[in-house]
């Protein structure tokens, strides 16, 4: 017979164990969540960076993209599909204007609607120091992902300017 004792033991062990699978468990939202934190670490830039380091890190950063992707930026009444080569470079001549910059992501939300599909909404916050003066901006992202053999890949991206009060 099975005393109490060892009953709570089980209970405990089968909490713990789900705990962890929970936690630890790679889940899509926690694959996108990912791609956001190497948004946020590859496309700033320290006032020290080798030009060498901001290629790659372009590279890195253009790797997120589907190839081809569609982007928008609204403010501009802007909108192409593009290469991930095309968007390296572009991601290249935007950090070269920039001598720091600290690029963040704020309240993202995402929606899994169907299988291998994902819709994100986040705040995109850009602060740093262009030419010698301090430059600031903040949009509302809005990003179609798809995962691409394993992979979260961002097929769409539109930018909304966000105004201020």
């Amino acid at each position: 017979m099975v005393d109490r004792q060892q009953m709570i033991v089980a209970a405990l062990i089968a909490v713990v164990a789900v705990v962890v699978a929970v936690r630890f468990w790679p889940g899509d939202e926690r694959e996108i969540h990912k791609k956001i934190a190497l948004i946020e670490s590859l496309g700033s830039k320290d006032a020290d960076e080798k030009p060498i380091t901001s290629l790659l890190r372009a590279r890195d950063l253009a790797a997120l993209f589907n190839d081809p992707c569609i982007l928008q930026v609204e403010s501009a009444d802007f909108r192409g599909e593009y290469s991930r080569k095309h968007i390296q470079d572009r991601i290249v001549m935007v950090r070269g204007f920039f001598t720091r910059v600290k690029v963040s992501v704020h309240d993202p939300v995402i929606d899994l609607p169907e299988k291998n599909s994902a819709k994100l909404r986040c705040t995109l916050r850009v602060k740093g120091e262009g030419n010698s003066r301090p430059v600031a901006d903040v949009q509302e992202l809005q990003a179609d992902l798809h995962k691409v053999e394993g992979d979260w890949m961002f097929t769409s991206v539109t930018l909304v300017e966000v105004l201020e009060r």
